[in-house]
């Protein structure tokens, strides 16, 4: 009897289904994984249309109650595992399923049917890629014609023609440092006694800038300073007619009278020197 209990007074459903997925007569049937029960019975059916759909007859354990709009579900519970039935319970206001009354069947899919149904459209993207990079081939063979194929050739030889002009250049000028490496040389060492005696100069005017004895050069200064500020005064009191050569500079009077006298005293010299016995009485035997 495959674990049916003649002393257990079961509930009677229904249930359709257009395929019932390999699920046999006894298979148990669980709410929230708990065997309440198992199928009795699968009874295949003809629509006025011709349609073949399945009746599964189920029989649950009385003492579990559950929403009529609750759903028979088809589902796999393993890889290895065979097909089984489980009350989904939906929690609504509705009227409880009574004995008699027709689940709505459903149906969860398979490991199997699941990567099925997911290769399928990958399968398909692969399919469409693989024939968008076929036809990039295609049309990158198209683009590589006789033509292109020359011209491409006569670049890479003139690319091989510069590398090899370069590798030239660089090997002349490998020979003419080598044949001028004693000059260069020179050159360098030159540049590094110059560099020496620049040194050298630069640490003796270093030396002789310490040997200054700062405060005596403070001190002139300061001396240059004082004597400075002095002659400025100087300076100042002949401005201001101080002292005889400030009244020289500023008394125009005194100024006049001494260019006075100073032209008549060229004008007797002159004078002197045109008409001396004017002014000198020489004797000669006695006379005067």
């Amino acid at each position: 009897m495959k674990g049916k209990s003649l002393f257990t007074t079961d509930n009677i459903y229904y249930a359709k289904f257009d395929n019932v997925e390999g699920l046999e007569q006894s298979n148990p049937i669980s709410i929230n994984g708990l065997k309440v029960g198992q199928v009795e019975k699968i009874i295949p059916q003809t629509a006025p249309d011709g349609k073949l759909y399945f009746v599964v007859k189920l029989l649950v354990d009385k003492q579990y109650s559950f929403s009529k709009n609750s759903k028979a579900e088809i589902f796999e519970p393993g890889i290895m595992s065979g097909k089984e039935l489980r009350i989904r319970l939906v929690y609504d206001k509705a009227p409880l399923a009574k004995d008699g009354d027709t689940l709505q069947g459903a149906y969860q899919s398979s490991l199997m049917n699941s990567l099925s149904s997911q290769v399928g459209p990958v399968k398909d993207q692969l399919q469409s890629v693989l024939t968008k990079v076929d036809s990039a081939v295609a049309s990158a063979n198209k683009m590589l014609d006789e033509q292109n194929r020359r011209e491409i050739k006569a670049l890479l030889m003139s690319l091989n023609q510069t590398v090899a002009s370069f590798k030239a250049t660089s090997e002349s000028t490998n020979k003419l440092i080598s044949s001028n490496q004693k000059g260069i040389e020179d050159v360098v060492s030159n540049a590094n006694e110059t560099m020496k005696s620049a040194k050298n100069a630069v640490d003796k005017y270093g030396k002789v800038a310490e040997n200054i004895d700062t405060k005596k050069l403070n001190q002139t200064v300061e001396k240059l300073s004082e004597v400075s500020g002095k002659l400025n005064a100087v300076i100042a009191g002949i401005e201001n007619g101080q002292g005889s050569l400030g009244k020289l500079t500023k008394d125009e009077a005194l100024y006049n009278n001494l260019n006075e006298t100073s032209t008549n005293l060229n004008l007797l010299i002159k004078d002197l020197k045109e008409n001396p016995k004017r002014y000198i009485n020489i004797s000669v035997f006695g006379k005067k």
